[in-house]
């Protein structure tokens, strides 16, 4: 990576960032380490947060916002020798970039970097030193610090005039997600959060993304607030939201997928607990029916309880409108003869086999 330096320009206009982000690196380790063949993919999320580095920005605002969001998720404010600094972390090498690029740009700042091993895992987390006179400026700009004649501070609120305009609060919310944010992979489930420190900011952002029709939480995770979303459909609009067009197309692909696959899964298990229930019921019914053949006799039964009694026994995996349609009466007709052999049956359980008289087709 490269140390602070002035940002490029084209054609008059400052264009951030002033680097082309490093497709198919996966965040974490040293700058510009060999990973040779044996290289893990990328993440969804790590694909997402590289697509949105690559967005470039119309104006100063717009970009100050980006660095809010990723100064309020993933800064902390450092006091040394050289006075006020701030400490950028990501696993990302293209987010710590983009952080150098912007306070290089925005104020002036030097940077210098290092990494930081993970307890209790094996990537590393690039931290990003940034030192210089404008560090409490760009404290004071994204609300992280109070002017001296604030009174009515709260740390975490950002400036009105950030929260009033649409498109710097698509950047502010962007800058959130690439400083804190993560999103699961689409094809194990639908979860997108922001971890945050200020309680202020994670409320910002629950505002902000309601602003736009999206569902959004707020919940407290030990020292850290946590923005999150649970739906489909707002991880996807979140998304949309903050320019991640690429990862929303691949999302939303992944989500019709899967509702596809499980619309059948429904489709089966309704099917075969129908097949289940309707096998179970003609058991019943056969049982119900060798029964009243074997007290009664079938002779002891009318024409009609006798044709019905015939064909289920003949029959037996035979659905409700299969045997109708043999029989050549109704559906209704059918299930109302097999009722009354069910109550014949049920009758000699409870009353021994003289308890049947008639041929039991009087009120069929």
């Amino acid at each position: 990576m490269r140390g602070g330096g002035n940002a490029q320009k084209i054609e008059g206009q400052l264009l951030v960032p002033p680097y082309t982000p490093r497709c198919g690196h996966r965040g974490g380790g040293h700058t510009g380490a060999h990973r040779g063949k044996g290289r893990k993919l990328m993440s969804f999320s790590s694909t997402v947060k590289d697509e949105l580095v690559g967005i470039k920005t119309q104006s100063r605002e717009e970009r100050l916002s980006i660095l809010c969001g990723l100064t309020h998720t993933a800064a902390a404010v450092t006091l040394g020798r050289g006075g006020l600094g701030i400490e950028y972390v990501s696993e990302s090498e293209n987010v710590a970039e983009l952080a150098r690029a912007l306070t290089a740009e925005l104020y002036g700042l030097n940077a210098s970097f290092s990494t930081r091993k993970q307890e209790g895992l094996k990537r590393s987390s690039i931290i990003v030193h940034v030192s210089g006179e404008g560090c409490r400026q760009l404290l004071i700009d994204c609300g992280s610090l109070p002017n001296d004649d604030n009174e009515d501070f709260q740390p975490g609120k950002i400036p009105e005039s950030m929260a009033e305009s649409d498109e710097r609060m698509r950047c502010l919310l962007r800058g959130a997600f690439l400083g804190g944010g993560s999103v699961s992979d689409p094809k194990k489930g639908y979860h997108l959060e922001i971890v945050t420190r200020q309680e202020n900011f994670a409320d910002t952002l629950r505002a902000a993304a309601e602003g736009y029709g999206i569902r959004a939480k707020v919940t407290a995770r030990k020292a850290n607030y946590i923005f999150y979303l649970k739906e489909g459909e707002s991880v996807s609009d979140f998304l949309s939201l903050v320019g991640a067009m690429n990862g929303t197309m691949e999302f939303e692909q992944i989500r019709v997928l899967r509702f596809m696959a499980n619309d059948i899964n429904r489709r089966t298990n309704f099917e075969d607990a129908n097949m289940q229930k309707a096998a179970m019921a003609s058991a019943q019914q056969r049982m119900d029916i060798q029964l009243i053949i074997k007290e009664q006799g079938i002779e002891s039964l009318g024409d009609k309880l006798r044709q019905t009694a015939e064909a289920r026994i003949n029959n037996p995996e035979a659905t409700l409108t299969e045997l109708a349609k043999e029989l050549d009466i109704t559906k209704s007709c059918l299930t109302h003869r097999l009722k009354k052999l069910s109550q014949m049956a049920e009758d000699i359980r409870l009353h021994g086999s003289g308890a049947m008289e008639g041929t039991g087709e009087e009120n069929i």
